[in-house]
């Protein structure tokens, strides 16, 4: 399963990447990428219908960690489309800001419908993943979501809420970088491919910035935190702006203060584990 979603989710960027190369733009861009991410999501929707998952834990990685990874995709193109469609036809600067911040709010209200879940998300719980991310009708009453996809076979609605919560996540840190760019008059980096090269959280990618930093192998040591930041802005096409705030919360964080690095350890040895059982049978 995993083999394939990754190799799904390979095939998507390098299809959204064309696109950005062709130098795309505004509703062509949004729209390109949506019809690309529209051929994926029925591909993995065909791929799962007719997988039987090992076991508990390896349905829970798909419907929590897989699938809202790119139903967040899809979401996303699909809003912005439309957030394109009603902009202000007038290109005065002070309108379109305020139609852009008019934008965020609404995905910010969006954001407040499960505060609860979105904490336990964030929190990295898992006591109830065997009741919101495995396929059951006991979940259906546990939270507010207006589930995308009927099908039962490939939807739970836990899963179709974190997709929503991800994309609308996007949409207001796109739209923050919209108003910058407006409000500067510099053009910030494209951040509609970024999406699907990095999907996790900023937090984790600065986190991972200043393990390298601290660990002296880039030039022998001979680079700032700085530096590491901008390569990895230029490498995932995205912008990690108040990064040495974002440290000190870090460093105060309560229990572990690497969980992102600790993520990817427990992810590597778990990757070991299965070759090595793989090698076995």
């Amino acid at each position: 399963m995993r083999k394939f979603t990754e190799e799904l989710l390979q095939h998507t960027q390098s299809k959204i990447l064309k696109v950005t190369k062709r130098g795309a733009t505004g509703f062509e861009l949004y729209n390109s990428c949506y019809q690309i991410l529209r051929v994926t999501f029925r591909q993995l929707k065909k791929f799962i219908i007719h997988y039987n998952f090992k076991n508990q834990n390896e349905e829970i990685e798909f419907f929590k960690e897989i699938k809202p990874v790119f139903q967040a995709q899809l979401m996303y193109y699909m809003e912005l489309i439309q957030i394109e469609i009603r902009k202000p036809t007038v290109s005065e600067r002070r309108e379109l800001v305020k139609y852009y911040r008019n934008v965020s709010c609404h995905y910010q209200g969006l954001l407040k419908r499960n505060e609860l879940f979105m904490q336990y998300i964030r929190t990295q719980l898992t006591n109830g993943d065997h009741l919101m991310f495995v396929r059951s009708s006991e979940a259906e009453q546990m939270l507010l979501t207006d589930i995308l996809d009927l099908d039962d076979r490939f939807s739970t609605p836990a899963s179709s809420e974190l997709g929503k919560i991800k994309a609308h996540e996007m949409l207001i840190e796109h739209m923050g970088d919209k108003v910058m760019e407006l409000k500067t008059g510099e053009a910030l980096i494209d951040q509609q491919p970024f999406s699907t090269i990095w999907t996790g959280s900023k937090v984790a990618l600065i986190e991972l910035a200043y393990a390298l930093h601290a660990s002296k192998m880039i030039n022998h040591g001979m680079v700032d935190i700085r530096q590491i930041i901008q390569a990895l802005e230029g490498i995932f096409k995205i912008q990690l702006t108040d990064f040495y705030r974002v440290f000190q919360n870090i460093r105060i964080r309560q229990g572990s203060r690497t969980t992102f690095l600790d993520e990817l350890k427990e992810k590597i040895l778990e990757r070991m584990d299965d070759t090595d059982m793989n090698y076995r049978e």
